[in-house]
Protein backbone atom coordinates (compact mmCIF):
# COMPACT_ATOMS: atom_id res chain seq x y z
CA UNK A 1 0.00 0.00 0.00
CA UNK A 2 2.87 2.31 0.80
CA UNK A 3 4.32 1.69 -2.66
CA UNK A 4 0.99 2.56 -4.25
CA UNK A 5 0.79 5.86 -2.37
CA UNK A 6 4.25 6.77 -3.55
CA UNK A 7 3.37 6.11 -7.19
CA UNK A 8 3.18 9.27 -9.37
CA UNK A 9 -0.30 8.37 -10.65
CA UNK A 10 -1.61 8.28 -7.09
CA UNK A 11 -0.06 11.70 -6.44
CA UNK A 12 -1.78 13.13 -9.53
CA UNK A 13 -5.10 11.55 -8.52
CA UNK A 14 -4.91 13.13 -5.05
CA UNK A 15 -3.99 16.45 -6.65
CA UNK A 16 -7.04 16.25 -8.96
CA UNK A 17 -9.41 15.21 -6.18
CA UNK A 18 -8.30 18.25 -4.19
CA UNK A 19 -8.97 20.52 -7.18
CA UNK A 20 -12.43 18.98 -7.60
CA UNK A 21 -13.23 19.57 -3.93
CA UNK A 22 -12.21 23.24 -4.11
CA UNK A 23 -13.69 24.24 -7.49
CA UNK A 24 -17.52 24.25 -7.89
CA UNK A 25 -17.19 24.16 -11.70
CA UNK A 26 -15.57 20.73 -11.44
CA UNK A 27 -18.35 19.48 -9.19
CA UNK A 28 -21.02 20.73 -11.60
CA UNK A 29 -19.38 19.02 -14.59
CA UNK A 30 -18.89 15.82 -12.60
CA UNK A 31 -22.04 15.47 -10.52
CA UNK A 32 -24.80 18.07 -10.83
CA UNK A 33 -24.87 18.50 -14.62
CA UNK A 34 -24.89 14.80 -15.59
CA UNK A 35 -27.37 13.84 -12.88
CA UNK A 36 -29.86 16.61 -13.70
CA UNK A 37 -29.54 16.01 -17.44
CA UNK A 38 -29.99 12.25 -17.17
CA UNK A 39 -32.99 12.43 -14.84
CA UNK A 40 -34.64 15.22 -16.83
CA UNK A 41 -34.37 13.31 -20.11
CA UNK A 42 -35.49 10.08 -18.49
CA UNK A 43 -38.70 11.58 -17.11
CA UNK A 44 -39.43 13.50 -20.33
CA UNK A 45 -39.39 10.32 -22.42
CA UNK A 46 -40.48 7.90 -19.70
CA UNK A 47 -43.95 7.48 -21.20
CA UNK A 48 -42.28 6.24 -24.37
CA UNK A 49 -45.12 6.83 -26.81
CA UNK A 50 -46.99 10.04 -27.57
CA UNK A 51 -50.61 9.57 -26.52
CA UNK A 52 -53.86 11.55 -26.57
CA UNK A 53 -52.69 14.29 -28.93
CA UNK A 54 -55.51 16.86 -29.23
CA UNK A 55 -57.60 17.05 -32.41
CA UNK A 56 -60.84 18.77 -33.36
CA UNK A 57 -63.82 17.33 -35.23
CA UNK A 58 -66.00 19.55 -37.39
CA UNK A 59 -69.32 17.68 -37.43
CA UNK A 60 -71.47 19.30 -40.13
CA UNK A 61 -73.63 16.19 -40.49
CA UNK A 62 -74.76 15.68 -36.88
CA UNK A 63 -76.04 12.15 -37.52
CA UNK A 64 -75.60 8.92 -35.61
CA UNK A 65 -72.92 7.78 -38.07
CA UNK A 66 -70.87 10.97 -37.75
CA UNK A 67 -71.08 10.71 -33.96
CA UNK A 68 -69.80 7.13 -34.15
CA UNK A 69 -66.84 8.30 -36.24
CA UNK A 70 -66.07 10.99 -33.67
CA UNK A 71 -66.26 8.46 -30.83
CA UNK A 72 -64.02 6.04 -32.74
CA UNK A 73 -61.39 8.78 -33.13
CA UNK A 74 -61.60 9.64 -29.43
CA UNK A 75 -61.22 5.97 -28.51
CA UNK A 76 -57.83 5.83 -30.21
CA UNK A 77 -54.90 5.77 -27.80
CA UNK A 78 -52.89 8.24 -29.87
CA UNK A 79 -55.37 11.12 -30.28
CA UNK A 80 -58.12 12.71 -28.23
CA UNK A 81 -61.06 14.71 -29.59
CA UNK A 82 -60.93 17.84 -27.42
CA UNK A 83 -63.33 19.97 -29.47
CA UNK A 84 -66.39 19.13 -31.56
CA UNK A 85 -67.61 22.13 -33.55
CA UNK A 86 -69.81 22.70 -36.59
CA UNK A 87 -67.86 25.66 -37.94
CA UNK A 88 -64.67 25.10 -39.94
CA UNK A 89 -63.44 28.63 -39.27
CA UNK A 90 -63.61 28.04 -35.51
CA UNK A 91 -61.61 24.83 -35.89
CA UNK A 92 -59.05 26.64 -38.04
CA UNK A 93 -58.53 29.19 -35.25
CA UNK A 94 -57.92 26.35 -32.79
CA UNK A 95 -55.32 24.83 -35.13
CA UNK A 96 -53.50 28.15 -35.62
CA UNK A 97 -53.43 28.77 -31.85
CA UNK A 98 -51.93 25.32 -31.26
CA UNK A 99 -54.90 24.08 -29.24
CA UNK A 100 -55.32 21.11 -31.59
CA UNK A 101 -52.92 19.28 -33.90
CA UNK A 102 -55.44 18.24 -36.56
CA UNK A 103 -58.95 18.85 -37.86
CA UNK A 104 -61.25 16.09 -39.11
CA UNK A 105 -64.13 17.41 -41.20
CA UNK A 106 -67.29 15.28 -41.38
CA UNK A 107 -69.21 17.02 -44.18
CA UNK A 108 -72.92 17.47 -44.59
CA UNK A 109 -74.78 14.43 -46.00
CA UNK A 110 -71.96 12.17 -44.77
CA UNK A 111 -74.34 9.48 -43.48
CA UNK A 112 -76.62 9.79 -46.49
CA UNK A 113 -73.76 9.28 -48.96
CA UNK A 114 -72.40 6.32 -47.03
CA UNK A 115 -75.77 4.52 -46.92
CA UNK A 116 -76.42 5.22 -50.61
CA UNK A 117 -73.03 3.80 -51.58
CA UNK A 118 -71.75 7.19 -52.79
CA UNK A 119 -68.16 8.19 -52.06
CA UNK A 120 -68.03 10.23 -48.85
CA UNK A 121 -64.66 12.00 -48.58
CA UNK A 122 -63.51 13.07 -45.10
CA UNK A 123 -60.93 15.90 -45.28
CA UNK A 124 -58.22 15.82 -42.61
CA UNK A 125 -56.02 18.84 -41.88
CA UNK A 126 -52.85 18.11 -39.92
CA UNK A 127 -50.36 20.53 -38.39
CA UNK A 128 -47.02 19.53 -39.92
CA UNK A 129 -44.73 21.87 -37.99
CA UNK A 130 -43.73 19.04 -35.67
CA UNK A 131 -42.87 16.04 -37.84
CA UNK A 132 -43.15 13.54 -34.99
CA UNK A 133 -46.54 14.76 -33.79
CA UNK A 134 -47.85 15.01 -37.35
CA UNK A 135 -46.77 11.45 -38.08
CA UNK A 136 -48.49 10.05 -35.00
CA UNK A 137 -51.72 12.00 -35.66
CA UNK A 138 -51.78 11.07 -39.33
CA UNK A 139 -51.23 7.39 -38.64
CA UNK A 140 -53.88 7.27 -35.92
CA UNK A 141 -56.57 9.24 -37.77
CA UNK A 142 -56.12 7.47 -41.09
CA UNK A 143 -56.05 4.05 -39.42
CA UNK A 144 -59.24 4.80 -37.47
CA UNK A 145 -61.07 6.17 -40.51
CA UNK A 146 -59.87 3.26 -42.64
CA UNK A 147 -61.02 0.73 -40.07
CA UNK A 148 -64.39 2.45 -39.71
CA UNK A 149 -64.83 2.60 -43.49
CA UNK A 150 -63.98 -1.08 -43.80
CA UNK A 151 -66.50 -1.94 -41.09
CA UNK A 152 -69.29 -0.08 -42.90
CA UNK A 153 -68.43 -1.79 -46.18
CA UNK A 154 -68.33 -5.17 -44.43
CA UNK A 155 -71.84 -4.73 -43.01
CA UNK A 156 -73.24 -3.66 -46.37
CA UNK A 157 -71.81 -6.71 -48.12
CA UNK A 158 -73.11 -9.07 -45.42
CA UNK A 159 -76.60 -7.51 -45.71
CA UNK A 160 -76.40 -8.19 -49.45
CA UNK A 161 -76.13 -11.93 -48.74
CA UNK A 162 -72.38 -12.45 -48.59
CA UNK A 163 -70.86 -14.52 -45.83
CA UNK A 164 -68.44 -12.82 -43.44
CA UNK A 165 -65.47 -14.51 -45.13
CA UNK A 166 -66.64 -13.44 -48.60
CA UNK A 167 -67.27 -9.91 -47.39
CA UNK A 168 -63.85 -9.69 -45.75
CA UNK A 169 -62.22 -10.92 -48.96
CA UNK A 170 -63.91 -8.14 -50.91
CA UNK A 171 -63.17 -5.43 -48.35
CA UNK A 172 -59.54 -6.53 -47.96
CA UNK A 173 -58.57 -8.52 -51.06
CA UNK A 174 -54.91 -8.23 -50.04
CA UNK A 175 -54.29 -9.03 -46.37
CA UNK A 176 -51.11 -7.32 -45.23
CA UNK A 177 -49.39 -8.99 -42.30
CA UNK A 178 -47.22 -6.33 -40.73
CA UNK A 179 -44.45 -7.35 -38.33
CA UNK A 180 -42.49 -4.55 -36.62
CA UNK A 181 -39.20 -5.99 -35.45
CA UNK A 182 -37.01 -4.95 -32.50
CA UNK A 183 -39.21 -2.00 -31.37
CA UNK A 184 -42.81 -3.19 -31.99
CA UNK A 185 -44.39 -0.50 -29.81
CA UNK A 186 -42.59 2.37 -31.61
CA UNK A 187 -41.37 3.42 -28.18
CA UNK A 188 -39.42 6.67 -28.33
CA UNK A 189 -37.67 5.81 -25.10
CA UNK A 190 -36.08 2.77 -26.72
CA UNK A 191 -34.27 4.60 -29.50
CA UNK A 192 -34.37 8.31 -28.69
CA UNK A 193 -34.02 8.42 -24.92
CA UNK A 194 -31.37 5.72 -24.86
CA UNK A 195 -29.22 7.74 -27.24
CA UNK A 196 -29.90 11.09 -25.56
CA UNK A 197 -29.03 9.81 -22.09
CA UNK A 198 -25.66 8.51 -23.23
CA UNK A 199 -25.05 11.61 -25.33
CA UNK A 200 -25.55 13.75 -22.23
CA UNK A 201 -23.00 11.62 -20.40
CA UNK A 202 -20.47 11.85 -23.24
CA UNK A 203 -21.04 15.60 -23.45
CA UNK A 204 -20.06 16.11 -19.82
CA UNK A 205 -17.16 13.68 -20.14
CA UNK A 206 -15.82 15.71 -23.04
CA UNK A 207 -16.42 19.15 -21.49
CA UNK A 208 -14.91 18.15 -18.15
CA UNK A 209 -11.84 16.84 -19.97
CA UNK A 210 -11.43 20.09 -21.88
CA UNK A 211 -11.92 22.09 -18.69
CA UNK A 212 -9.50 20.15 -16.49
CA UNK A 213 -6.72 20.00 -19.10
CA UNK A 214 -7.30 23.58 -20.21
CA UNK A 215 -7.35 24.82 -16.63
CA UNK A 216 -3.71 23.75 -16.24
CA UNK A 217 -2.84 26.27 -18.97
CA UNK A 218 -5.17 28.97 -17.68
CA UNK A 219 -3.70 28.81 -14.18
CA UNK A 220 -0.15 28.13 -15.29
CA UNK A 221 0.09 24.95 -13.22
CA UNK A 222 1.36 22.71 -16.00
CA UNK A 223 4.85 22.26 -14.57
CA UNK A 224 3.37 21.31 -11.21
CA UNK A 225 1.23 18.69 -12.95
CA UNK A 226 4.26 17.23 -14.72
CA UNK A 227 6.22 17.25 -11.49
CA UNK A 228 3.44 15.32 -9.73
CA UNK A 229 3.53 12.79 -12.57
CA UNK A 230 7.31 12.33 -12.34
CA UNK A 231 7.73 14.42 -15.52
CA UNK A 232 5.71 11.83 -17.47
CA UNK A 233 2.77 13.23 -19.41
CA UNK A 234 1.29 9.75 -19.70
CA UNK A 235 1.20 9.29 -15.93
CA UNK A 236 -0.12 12.82 -15.49
CA UNK A 237 -2.97 12.29 -17.97
CA UNK A 238 -3.90 8.90 -16.50
CA UNK A 239 -3.94 10.32 -12.98
CA UNK A 240 -6.00 13.36 -13.96
CA UNK A 241 -8.60 11.34 -15.84
CA UNK A 242 -8.93 8.51 -13.31
CA UNK A 243 -11.51 10.16 -10.98
CA UNK A 244 -13.50 11.50 -13.95
CA UNK A 245 -13.53 8.16 -15.74
CA UNK A 246 -14.57 6.38 -12.56
CA UNK A 247 -17.46 8.77 -11.90
CA UNK A 248 -18.71 8.82 -15.49
CA UNK A 249 -18.52 5.03 -15.64
CA UNK A 250 -20.78 4.99 -12.58
CA UNK A 251 -23.21 7.28 -14.39
CA UNK A 252 -23.09 4.95 -17.40
CA UNK A 253 -24.16 2.05 -15.19
CA UNK A 254 -26.90 4.25 -13.73
CA UNK A 255 -28.17 4.93 -17.27
CA UNK A 256 -28.12 1.21 -18.04
CA UNK A 257 -30.16 0.58 -14.88
CA UNK A 258 -32.74 3.21 -15.88
CA UNK A 259 -33.05 1.87 -19.42
CA UNK A 260 -32.98 -1.88 -18.96
CA UNK A 261 -34.47 -2.26 -15.48
CA UNK A 262 -36.72 0.72 -14.83
CA UNK A 263 -37.90 1.51 -18.36
CA UNK A 264 -37.84 -2.11 -19.53
CA UNK A 265 -35.84 -1.57 -22.70
CA UNK A 266 -34.97 -4.97 -24.22
CA UNK A 267 -31.40 -6.22 -24.00
CA UNK A 268 -31.11 -8.89 -26.67
CA UNK A 269 -27.35 -8.83 -27.07
CA UNK A 270 -24.29 -8.77 -24.85
CA UNK A 271 -24.31 -6.38 -21.90
CA UNK A 272 -20.58 -7.00 -21.46
CA UNK A 273 -20.00 -5.68 -24.96
CA UNK A 274 -22.14 -2.63 -24.22
CA UNK A 275 -20.21 -2.05 -20.98
CA UNK A 276 -16.89 -2.21 -22.83
CA UNK A 277 -18.29 0.05 -25.54
CA UNK A 278 -19.55 2.71 -23.17
CA UNK A 279 -16.27 2.68 -21.25
CA UNK A 280 -14.09 3.20 -24.31
CA UNK A 281 -16.51 5.84 -25.67
CA UNK A 282 -16.10 7.80 -22.42
CA UNK A 283 -12.33 7.49 -22.76
CA UNK A 284 -12.50 8.46 -26.44
CA UNK A 285 -14.32 11.69 -25.64
CA UNK A 286 -11.88 12.43 -22.83
CA UNK A 287 -8.96 11.91 -25.21
CA UNK A 288 -10.63 14.17 -27.75
CA UNK A 289 -10.96 16.82 -25.05
CA UNK A 290 -7.22 16.56 -24.41
CA UNK A 291 -6.54 16.81 -28.14
CA UNK A 292 -8.62 19.97 -28.52
CA UNK A 293 -6.72 21.62 -25.67
CA UNK A 294 -3.34 20.47 -27.03
CA UNK A 295 -4.08 21.77 -30.53
CA UNK A 296 -5.72 25.10 -29.61
CA UNK A 297 -3.49 25.73 -26.54
CA UNK A 298 -6.37 27.76 -25.13
CA UNK A 299 -9.15 26.64 -22.79
CA UNK A 300 -11.80 29.07 -23.99
CA UNK A 301 -11.17 28.33 -27.65
CA UNK A 302 -11.12 24.58 -27.07
CA UNK A 303 -14.40 24.79 -25.16
CA UNK A 304 -16.03 26.77 -27.98
CA UNK A 305 -14.76 24.61 -30.84
CA UNK A 306 -15.28 21.41 -28.87
CA UNK A 307 -18.88 22.33 -28.02
CA UNK A 308 -19.66 22.84 -31.69
CA UNK A 309 -17.99 19.54 -32.58
CA UNK A 310 -19.79 17.42 -30.01
CA UNK A 311 -23.21 18.98 -30.68
CA UNK A 312 -22.78 18.29 -34.39
CA UNK A 313 -22.22 14.66 -33.44
CA UNK A 314 -25.85 14.10 -32.47
CA UNK A 315 -27.07 15.86 -35.61
CA UNK A 316 -24.94 13.76 -37.94
CA UNK A 317 -25.43 10.48 -36.09
CA UNK A 318 -28.70 9.69 -37.87
CA UNK A 319 -30.72 9.99 -34.68
CA UNK A 320 -32.74 13.08 -35.64
CA UNK A 321 -32.62 12.52 -39.41
CA UNK A 322 -31.99 9.11 -41.01
CA UNK A 323 -28.51 8.69 -42.39
CA UNK A 324 -29.90 7.03 -45.52
CA UNK A 325 -31.52 10.35 -46.49
CA UNK A 326 -28.29 12.34 -46.23
CA UNK A 327 -26.12 13.21 -49.25
CA UNK A 328 -23.08 10.91 -49.73
CA UNK A 329 -20.64 13.60 -48.58
CA UNK A 330 -22.58 14.20 -45.36
CA UNK A 331 -22.78 10.45 -44.70
CA UNK A 332 -18.99 10.37 -44.90
CA UNK A 333 -18.75 13.21 -42.35
CA UNK A 334 -20.76 11.19 -39.83
CA UNK A 335 -17.75 8.92 -39.36
CA UNK A 336 -15.74 11.61 -37.55
CA UNK A 337 -17.96 11.48 -34.45
CA UNK A 338 -17.59 8.69 -31.85
CA UNK A 339 -21.27 8.98 -31.01
CA UNK A 340 -22.19 7.67 -34.48
CA UNK A 341 -20.46 4.36 -33.77
CA UNK A 342 -21.69 4.15 -30.18
CA UNK A 343 -25.29 4.54 -31.34
CA UNK A 344 -24.83 1.74 -33.88
CA UNK A 345 -23.30 -0.44 -31.17
CA UNK A 346 -26.15 0.26 -28.73
CA UNK A 347 -28.89 -0.48 -31.26
CA UNK A 348 -27.21 -3.61 -32.57
CA UNK A 349 -26.74 -5.14 -29.13
CA UNK A 350 -29.74 -3.83 -27.17
CA UNK A 351 -32.56 -3.90 -29.72
CA UNK A 352 -31.45 -6.21 -32.52
CA UNK A 353 -29.31 -8.72 -30.64
CA UNK A 354 -26.81 -8.77 -33.50
CA UNK A 355 -23.83 -11.15 -33.45
CA UNK A 356 -20.78 -9.93 -31.58
CA UNK A 357 -18.73 -9.95 -34.77
CA UNK A 358 -20.99 -7.19 -36.13
CA UNK A 359 -20.39 -5.00 -33.09
CA UNK A 360 -16.60 -5.38 -32.96
CA UNK A 361 -15.94 -3.00 -35.90
CA UNK A 362 -17.90 -0.27 -34.08
CA UNK A 363 -15.64 -0.68 -31.05
CA UNK A 364 -12.58 -0.53 -33.28
CA UNK A 365 -13.79 2.73 -34.82
CA UNK A 366 -14.24 4.24 -31.34
CA UNK A 367 -10.73 3.09 -30.39
CA UNK A 368 -9.36 5.12 -33.31
CA UNK A 369 -10.56 8.30 -31.57
CA UNK A 370 -8.74 7.20 -28.41
CA UNK A 371 -5.53 6.73 -30.39
CA UNK A 372 -5.96 10.20 -31.90
CA UNK A 373 -6.04 11.63 -28.39
CA UNK A 374 -3.02 9.59 -27.35
CA UNK A 375 -1.08 11.06 -30.27
CA UNK A 376 -1.49 14.54 -28.76
CA UNK A 377 0.34 13.68 -25.52
CA UNK A 378 3.63 15.12 -26.76
CA UNK A 379 2.02 18.36 -27.94
CA UNK A 380 0.26 18.79 -24.61
CA UNK A 381 3.48 18.21 -22.67
CA UNK A 382 5.32 20.88 -24.66
CA UNK A 383 2.38 23.26 -24.19
CA UNK A 384 2.39 22.73 -20.42
CA UNK A 385 6.06 23.73 -20.26
CA UNK A 386 5.68 26.80 -22.50
CA UNK A 387 4.97 29.87 -20.38
CA UNK A 388 3.63 31.79 -23.40
CA UNK A 389 0.43 29.74 -23.11
CA UNK A 390 -0.04 30.25 -19.38
CA UNK A 391 -2.81 32.47 -18.14
CA UNK A 392 -4.86 32.25 -21.33
CA UNK A 393 -8.52 31.68 -20.55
Amino acid sequence: MKGLKDHPIFAVVLREVERIAKNPAYRFLLFVGPLVGILLLFFIFHQGVAKKLPIAVVNQDNTSLSIKVSNALNASSDVAVVRIVDDMFQAEKLLKKGVVEAIVLLPKDFQKNVFQGVEAPVPVYINGTNVTVAGVVQRSVLTTLGTFSGGVQLKKLMLAGNSREQAMARVRPVDIQKHILFNPYSNYGYFLNSAMLYFTLFLFAFMSSVYTFGNELKRGTGLDLLESGNNSVRLAVVGKLFPYTLIFSGFAMFIAFLLFKVEGMPLKGSFLLLFVGQSITILAYQMLGLMFVAVTKNMRLSLSVGSAYIMMGITFSGLTFPMEGMPPLVRAVTAIFPFTWWEKLLISQALRGAPIREALPYICYILIFMLTGLASFGIYKRTLGDSTHWGKS
